[in-house]
């Protein structure tokens, strides 16, 4: 096991307040949860006028799925900033940096060792309420496959953050500049990449209508993604879809994911996708961002190298003495 993990394993979850934050984090996301029940078991009924025991369960699924998902998905924004944005600069300002990079771990191993410590604090706060995101198996709403990939996209995520982060915490020379920093980028890419996507619409298209051009900016945005993967938003545009369309926490973001795809709209023709789904590019980006900040983030841990004027002093001085 990476010695690096292992000892920030034992400081975040050996810490006196650990257990209380999961147990906050618990409660918290428990309360969330039975809003989201509550609010897709409601429209279901206002909708159908049935009321009893047992309807609008599996509207109310799909409302605790997708609302849990961007519950998640918005707390890896605001969480792992701030889990990771010391992880190095910490070690700088304690004067303890030295020491690890004396030892025989790798530059790259103490990096990717601050990285799974983090990565796993956010997974025991993850696997926490799993049983919640379980609810909607038992009404019907989802199926395994939606949970897994869920998890692997959570993860996903949450490595390109912690990777993004413990980069600038290499760079950073203050603990106030790091977790500044990292804040900034996490909300440039969850939130500012929205901004980015008005931009380029406006850019590329007239009007609302598809026009055969791909909208790149949605390859940034990890919700888009989520839905995209997850929510599987084109199963409306086959034209098979039979029932009401009643209004999920996702529909916004499906809205996002049918614009990019664009729509075959030619007379006789049923609604189609054109492009790969925009979640593989996704992967790709985010693979390439863990990998180029964890690269950059192990060669600021480098120990330097002695200069050659002061090894040819120091040789000097011990062959005169």
């Amino acid at each position: 096991m990476n010695p690096v993990l292992a000892r920030e394993s034992r400081q975040r979850f050996r810490g006196r307040w650990s257990w209380l934050v999961i147990t906050g984090w618990v409660i918290v996301v428990g309360l969330l949860t039975y809003l989201f029940f509550v609010a897709g078991r409601s429209i279901n009924i206002d909708f159908f006028g049935v009321r009893g025991p047992l309807s609008g369960l599996n509207q109310a699924g799909k409302w605790v799925f997708e609302g849990m998902t961007l519950v998640l998905l918005t707390a890896v924004a605001f969480m792992v900033p701030g889990l990771t944005a010391l992880s190095v600069v910490g070690e700088r300002q304690r004067q303890t940096l030295h020491l690890l990079q004396i030892t025989q771990v790798t530059p790259f191993g103490i990096v990717v060792g601050k990285l799974f410590s983090s990565i796993g604090y956010f997974l025991v706060l993850i696997l926490s309420v799993i049983p919640l995101l379980g609810l909607p198996l038992a009404f019907g709403a989802i199926g395994l496959v939606d949970v897994l990939v869920v998890m692997g996209m959570l993860i996903l995520v949450v490595a390109m953050q912690a990777s993004v982060s413990i980069w600038v915490s290499s760079r950073a020379r203050s603990n106030r500049g790091a977790v500044a920093l990292s804040y900034v980028l996490a909300v440039a890419i969850f939130f500012g990449s929205f901004v980015l996507m008005g931009v380029e619409a406006l850019a590329v298209r007239v009007d609302i209508d598809d026009d055969g051009r791909e909208l790149v900016s949605t390859w940034l945005n990890p919700y888009v993604a989520v839905a995209d993967a997850a929510a599987f938003p084109y199963d409306d545009l086959t034209g098979f879809f039979e029932g009401p369309d009643l209004p999920t926490p996702m529909d916004p973001l499906r809205l996002l994911v049918s614009l990019r795809q664009g729509e075959n709209l030619q007379e006789g023709a049923t609604f189609g996708v054109k492009r790969v789904p925009g979640w593989i590019a996704t992967t790709l980006i985010y693979g390439a961002i863990i990998s180029l900040c964890l690269w950059r983030a192990s060669r600021r841990v480098t120990a330097p190298r002695a200069s050659p004027v002061r090894l040819r002093r120091v040789r000097v001085a011990d062959a005169s003495s």
